[in-house]
């Protein structure tokens, strides 16, 4: 919480910087800084609309985390060529699903609703839409119905974002269990804990094997992770995030981060494991350090570095080191300890990937590989971990507010904000968000995934 009061302060001093030179400062987001709870969406009124195939069952859900719902078809009513509305009320959420769309004259559905609702939409409003996952051997025209939809969100998002608002897709693969598994994703991104993660398109899947799935304020009491990169930045942010969810974390880190990692540890209740991931063996020795202790629930690769050249002048060192420390390091260890069974079933691997492994980035082919590599990783993996009821998924954050960002130029860093659609740069806590999320047993129905933390980022897909 205190180190939320120290961004929520600079974020602060710079809307007033930028105010004095003329430059629109950006809305603040509206966050949640406390761990989950039964009331994950307490006090919205959420707009619903009629139709599809989930919504009307998810509604109990939705009133269960505490929110008032209104189940509308629609906004208006027509009177002649003029939209009059017939509701007055200000929304905080919209759940649109529209997983019975097949048709091309079904888009036309997302216009009638979606134009005279954004009218009731206060800022920091959240958006989720709902749609069928893609069949491979669907009609033509079902599988552009799909894809003007994802196209619309997206577009959303951008228009939306100065507001404060965000849009995000989830497409629904139909299983016996797929409302259990898309409740937590639906309650979490209609919360304010996905504040700046806005067009992404989700993927509600029953690949990994059935587990009880459970609510997910709780859900993390417990459970063991390791979370490499821990001293400073989003790993510190994502140790005490899991330790605040009550989680039992073991932080790595340089011997040379000792003093800051038993710090965060002690804060947290965790343990420290001080260990360079550069050295030849690091992966056998992080594995033979957890050899006695229970099998963990999960694993957050964190650890990255940079070495930033253009290829030409790049040398081998600066290669080698990046694609050692940021993807061979993590296949390894990864490898290493589900060989020895030291992952329990239903664990969660979650690797920290970057929108320069989506996009490129000028100077940073090294790191653009490596972080690539990653979302390759987590995509077959998921494959090989389905029967054990095992996810594995990648974070890709856009700009974040760290004290490495601090020291990069003011101007550059106005122009690195105005890339996303929310005009303005995350924080830790976004990405340590997702990242216990995704760490919790109630994340099921995600595996295989790459969740952009960007904030909308114009880069990339």
């Amino acid at each position: 919480m205190q180190d939320a009061l120290v961004e929520m302060s600079r974020h602060s001093v710079t809307r007033q910087l930028l105010k004095r030179i003329g430059i629109r400062p950006p809305l603040p987001l509206l966050r949640s800084y406390r761990p989950w709870s039964d009331a994950l969406l307490g006090g919205k009124r959420i707009l619903v609309n009629k139709g599809g195939q989930y919504a009307e069952q998810l509604i109990p859900g939705l009133q269960a985390q505490k929110a008032s719902v209104d189940h509308l078809g629609s906004l208006t009513e027509l009177s002649g060529e003029a939209r009059v509305p017939v509701v007055a009320t200000v929304y905080q959420a919209t759940l649109f699903d529209a997983t019975d769309f097949r048709e091309m004259s079904r888009l036309r559905d997302l216009y009638n609703f979606f134009r005279p609702a954004l009218h009731h939409f206060g800022s920091h409003h959240r958006i989720v839409i709902l749609l069928a996952q893609p069949d491979p051997h669907g009609s033509p025209e079902h599988q552009a119905v799909l894809s003007a939809i994802e196209g619309f969100a997206r577009s959303l998002a951008k228009e939306s974002g100065p507001r404060g608002v965000n849009v995000n897709c989830i497409r629904v693969e139909a299983a016996p269990d797929t409302l259990e598994r898309l409740g937590p994703m639906v309650h979490f991104f209609l919360s304010d804990y996905a504040a700046f993660i806005t067009g992404q398109i989700l993927d509600c899947t029953s690949l990994a094997a059935r587990r009880p799935i459970p609510a997910l304020a709780g859900s993390l009491a417990g459970k063991r992770i390791l979370v490499t990169g821990a001293a400073q930045g989003i790993g510190y942010a994502i140790c005490r995030r899991l330790g605040e969810e009550g989680a039992h974390v073991y932080c790595l880190d340089r011997p040379e981060n000792q003093k800051s990692l038993e710090e965060l540890a002690q804060h947290i209740d965790g343990e420290i494991v001080l260990m360079d991931l550069g050295l030849p063996d690091a992966t056998q020795q992080i594995a033979d350090r957890l050899q006695t202790a229970p099998p963990l629930d999960g694993i957050v690769h964190n650890a990255g570095i940079t070495r930033d050249r253009t290829l030409f002048s790049m040398g081998d060192k600066q290669w080698d080191q990046v694609l050692n420390i940021n993807l061979e390091v993590v296949v390894q260890l990864t490898q290493e300890l589900l060989h020895r069974g030291r992952i329990a079933d239903n664990g969660r691997i979650i690797c920290m990937s970057s929108i320069s492994g989506i996009s490129g980035n000028f100077g940073q082919t090294n790191y653009s590989a490596s972080k690539a590599g990653l979302v390759g990783f987590v995509r077959a993996l998921s494959r090989h971990l389905a029967t054990q009821g095992m996810t594995a998924n990648a974070v890709a954050p856009g700009f974040i507010e760290t004290s490495m960002t601090a020291r990069v130029p003011f101007m550059v860093k106005q122009f690195a904000r105005r890339m996303s659609s929310l005009g303005q740069g995350g924080l830790p806590d976004d990405v340590a968000d997702l990242i216990c999320f995704l760490a919790s047993p109630a994340s099921q129905g995600i595996t295989g995934s790459v969740i952009r933390v960007c904030g909308g980022n114009f880069l990339g897909a």
